[in-house]
């Protein structure tokens, strides 16, 4: 009983390490890690963001997402429903200064669903919201993507999100930045239908933070870091069952500017479909310049841990050895032992993880158990996918866009304990 006892204590003490408290100074949410975090978000704009109100799963119209999402001013979305919203044509999002708070969806929250959710412009954030794309797209489509040209995309961030199904890559960061954030999320079941069962992909990209997600059952890109992309960290990311490669330094980009990358503190885990053991590959066409931090970063194949980095690399350049500092600074301060990270992500990524839905409760399951396998189409699964549609509504704070001591608004606050509520497990009933 004491054991239990502790090893309880030990996954509160982390799981409590990963949720984000509130600190001084504005933010894009209190706590955030990443960057393009030090964004005001949806109160970056020239007025103050409106609250606009999703009330029905329908997908354009008078109290949609897509309608919530196109207005023309500074917004922060809320939701007085929850279930599957299945839409008839892709979502770009290209009016800036947005928070999309999926936290406050009673139930089990939203499933966005049937074609690509794309984000095309600046100061976005985005939380406990799942993207799903699947197999009746049949056409070679991202799930999600960030995709900016001219430096428009900048400052996105999405935190507790789960994304599913892509039948490309499940979520693509492309000719964004500086400034784009993927944490506490899951990236997982790419589609392998169309031959392409692809996590995540960082393509021609700057200043980009991949922090604390869980990327699972995508046969490669987890991720992949490639053309001119630049300043890119990869901390505390837990990977399981890639089949062909782990973290890819992939081919250089027509500027062939250098590789500045921190990895650290990352977890791999080899599983039933994996031909390949090793947690970092470089191809034979990378940049020139190889600029990469590597600390603590850990493969756990067929049993056996393995530490050093020679053991986890499999390099096609013949080129690549780790630089002993950083090649710039991270903007992460919080770094989980990569010991210890199975257990406290797989307690903590993803949409609401006190609640999820029977796909993030599979994959989570799954990795605990040294199962499952890469699918073709999301009904190899053999589980139920409909979220209930429940409906509340949703409670504004008083004086919403007054700050409160720590800078932030009694919104933003207020919203904040919503998504801890719903993310730590061992919070009480209310």
């Amino acid at each position: 009983m004491m054991v239990k006892t502790y090893w309880k204590n030990i996954v509160v003490f982390l799981f409590l390490a990963v949720i984000p408290v509130a600190s001084s100074g504005q933010n894009i949410f209190p706590g955030a890690e990443g960057m393009g975090t030090q964004s005001p978000g949806a109160y970056g704009g020239s007025e103050l963001p409106q609250i606009v109100v999703v009330d029905n799963l329908h997908d354009s119209g008078s109290g949609s997402l897509r309608h919530a999402l196109n207005r023309p001013f500074p917004r922060i979305v809320v939701f007085e429903v929850s279930g599957d919203i299945f839409l008839e044509s892709p979502i770009v999002v290209r009016v800036p200064f947005l928070h999309v708070a999926g936290q406050t969806a009673p139930g089990k929250g939203i499933a966005v669903w049937g074609h690509p959710f794309v984000i095309g412009t600046h100061d976005v954030l985005i939380q406990d919201m799942r993207f799903r794309l699947g197999s009746g797209h049949q056409k070679q489509s991202d799930c999600a993507t960030v995709r900016g040209t001219s430096l428009r995309t900048f400052n996105v961030v999405f935190d507790h999100c789960s994304f599913a199904f892509g039948l490309d890559e499940t979520l693509t960061i492309l000719n964004a930045g500086p400034g784009i954030t993927i944490s506490n999320s899951i990236v997982g079941y790419s589609l392998d239908g169309l031959e392409h069962s692809c996590g995540l992909l960082v393509l021609n990209s700057f200043n980009v933070s991949l922090i604390r997600n869980v990327l699972a059952f995508n046969g490669d890109r987890n991720p992949t870091i490639r053309g001119d992309s630049r300043k890119v960290e990869v901390i505390n990311n837990l990977i399981y069952n890639s089949e062909s490669h782990a973290i890819y330094l992939g081919s250089r980009g027509p500027r062939n500017y250098p590789v500045d990358v921190i990895l650290k503190s990352n977890h791999y885990i080899t599983g039933p479909d994996n031909m390949n053991r090793f947690l970092l590959s470089v191809h034979e066409q990378v940049a020139d310049s190889l600029n990469v931090f590597w600390s603590d970063n850990t493969t756990l194949h067929k049993g056996r841990l393995q530490r050093s980095y020679d053991l986890q690399l499999f390099d096609k350049s013949n080129r690549f050895t780790p630089v002993s500092q950083t090649p710039f600074t991270s903007s992460v301060d919080l770094v989980i032992c990569s010991d210890v990270l199975e257990d406290s992500l797989l307690s903590s990524s993803g949409a609401r993880p006190r609640n999820r839905d029977a796909v993030d409760s599979l994959l989570v399951s799954n990795i605990r158990q040294r199962e499952g396998n890469i699918i073709k189409d999301e009904e190899e699964l053999g589980i139920p996918m409909t979220l209930p549609n429940e409906t509340k509504g949703f409670e504004i704070p008083d004086d919403p866009h007054l700050k409160d001591a720590n800078d932030f608004t009694r919104l933003q606050n207020h919203l904040q304990k919503m998504l801890e509520d719903k993310s730590n497990p061992f919070a009480r009933e209310k």
